[in-house]
């Protein structure tokens, strides 16, 4: 398996995120969604780059460095992913179910892509 390139990568799920984001606002539903989302995809896009750089730092050293640096990635995506969620529910007046559910699954989706690419990139290594 060859190793996935990791910027074309995530510019393409970026892209096919704002694909489905366009398709659902303008498909005939009941539920609008906010203008906030497209700024929690942009917001997510680049956790991911942050994540991804403090991860790749890792690849260099020893195991035991890389281990250190996934699970620290793991940490400050989730603390940075759903500390903007509880400060949209608690200060909008509007709160909106369906931002928040768009906001949980751009982060299932993102942190879904990271560990596929880092498991697919990984995995020649696993045969060394």
């Amino acid at each position: 398996m060859r190793k996935l390139k990791f910027f074309p990568s995530l510019i393409t799920l970026t892209v096919v995120m704002g694909l489905c984001i366009v398709g659902f606002q303008n498909a005939q539903t009941k539920i609008q969604l906010s203008n906030l989302v497209w700024i929690a995809l942009a917001y997510y896009f680049f956790l991911t780059l942050v994540t991804y750089k403090i991860m790749n730092s890792g690849f260099p050293k020893d195991n035991k460095t890389f281990i250190t640096r996934m699970y620290s990635a793991i940490g400050i995506r989730f603390v940075f992913s759903i500390f903007p969620l509880f400060i949209y529910l608690i200060f909008s007046p509007e709160r909106e179910l369906s931002f928040a559910v768009v906001y949980l699954l751009l982060y299932f989706f993102y942190t879904a892509f990271e560990i596929y690419f880092l498991v697919v990139n990984l995995r020649p290594d696993l045969k060394k």
